[in-house]
């Protein structure tokens, strides 16, 4: 079981650095203004609420009103500020944060607009208003998208951003959409964490699940409340649904607790609910990175959430997530040779003829490596620690420095 976990732990270090290669924007530094904050008006007895509550369901949901009501006033004045700031200087960057500063409020306004907003909705609404009201009181938009960062003085495998908001979770940054939490994100640093860390992380990101009904099955999502590619707000990834089922599971084991059972089987239930994360094809079912893009397939998050569930499965014994664990091997065992150019691996595969997207970045490309050997791990089949070895060989080709495997 170590074993596992350590070889696990090394695959989600490997996807946080391909993350890193895939866009310098990762290591892109969020842009200081010359004076410490644009607005100083957080009292440390407010700073003080947040970091003893953070983790606490009852006190956000007790007190949402007034919360919102806080946050948003909050938002009010950052974003006076930096539209001042525009209007006086003519600098384009100080109108960029304005409109990031506000977009986590439109968004979570108009779902209002439509129906009342669930409990676990009501949570992500005031934590990333407020996620973002910390940043934007202090600092303008990153340069580009795809920047990651985890507020508070901690140790992480992303930036920390220094704030008098607390969160466990890394937020992302897209232009023009501010900073959101990403349970993509999450699942990889939870990955990466020390026990005591790792279960923080998954005690932050509970707050937020959402648990639903189909044909009498409870099952649960982690939706994600940004705009990608026209997905709207509410989609979902398999990516963060297979690798939690397999962290929760692990939290199950490390303290007994049932909630974290609970969560795991409820995520892996979702795999057989009218979530859109399977797609069914002539190789077998696929498991989407992004839900709405059904003719998209994305290598690294079919394999992470299978080998995410096969986590699950030595954890807890779910009888499920072995299954869906052989369909998503299946599946790669059939379709792998789309996703090889012959002299490196192709990041994803589109269209109904699974015509080449893209080649991978070397991050990628090395990430695919170490899960197609983690395969071979995980089912002691032979045949893909050849497909590691061929793909680990395309490095050596490149004279680059092959993974070890």
């Amino acid at each position: 079981m170590l074993k596992i976990y350590y070889l696990m732990r090394n695959i989600f270090l490997l996807a946080v650095l391909a993350a890193v290669l895939i866009s310098p924007a990762y290591a892109d530094d969020p842009q200081e203004v010359n004076s410490t904050q644009l607005l100083e008006n957080s009292s440390s007895q407010n700073a003080s609420v947040t970091l003893e509550n953070h983790l606490n369901r009852s006190y956000y949901l007790d007190n949402y009103s007034k919360l919102l009501e806080d946050a948003l006033r909050k938002n009010r004045e950052i974003r006076s500020s930096l539209y001042s700031m525009y209007r006086r200087t003519g600098d384009r960057r100080y109108y960029v944060a304005y409109i990031d500063a506000g977009y986590a409020v439109g968004v979570f306004q108009r779902i209002k607009a439509k129906r009342p907003l669930r409990s676990d909705e009501k949570i992500i609404e005031i934590k990333t208003i407020q996620a973002n009201n910390a940043y934007f009181s202090r600092s303008l938009s990153p340069s580009k998208s795809y920047v990651a960062i985890v507020f508070g003085n901690r140790s992480s495998y992303y930036r920390n951003f220094p704030s008098e908001y607390m969160s466990s979770l890394p937020f992302s940054y897209y232009k023009y959409k501010g900073w959101n939490i990403y349970p993509v994100l999450t699942s990889n640093l939870a990955g990466a964490s020390n026990d005591s860390m790792f279960l923080e992380i998954l005690d932050e990101q509970k707050l937020m699940v959402s648990f639903r009904t189909y044909r009498g099955m409870k099952y649960a999502v982690f939706p994600m409340y940004f705009d990608y590619c026209g997905s709207g707000a509410g989609w979902l990834d398999s990516f963060a649904q297979g690798n939690l089922a397999g962290h929760y599971a692990r939290a199950y084991r490390l303290t007994g607790d049932p909630e974290y059972l609970k969560i795991s089987d409820a995520l892996i239930n979702s795999f057989r609910a009218p979530a859109g994360l399977v797609k069914s094809t002539k190789y077998g079912n696929f498991y989407l990175h992004y839900n709405f893009m059904r003719q998209h397939y994305i290598l690294n998050a079919h394999l992470i959430c299978t080998l995410g569930l096969h986590r699950a499965y030595t954890y807890t014994g779910n009888t499920r997530a072995l299954m869906l664990f052989r369909e998503g091997v299946s599946t790669f065992r059939a379709m792998h040779r789309r996703f090889d150019s012959g002299r490196w691996t192709y990041y994803a595969v589109d269209g109904g003829s699974y015509r080449p997207a893209w080649l991978a970045s070397e991050g990628y490309h090395r990430l695919h490596v170490q899960l197609a050997n983690s395969l071979w791990k995980a089912t002691g089949d032979s045949y893909y620690r050849s497909i590691a070895l061929r793909w680990n060989s395309y490095l050596k080709r490149k004279g680059l420095k092959p993974e070890r495997i």
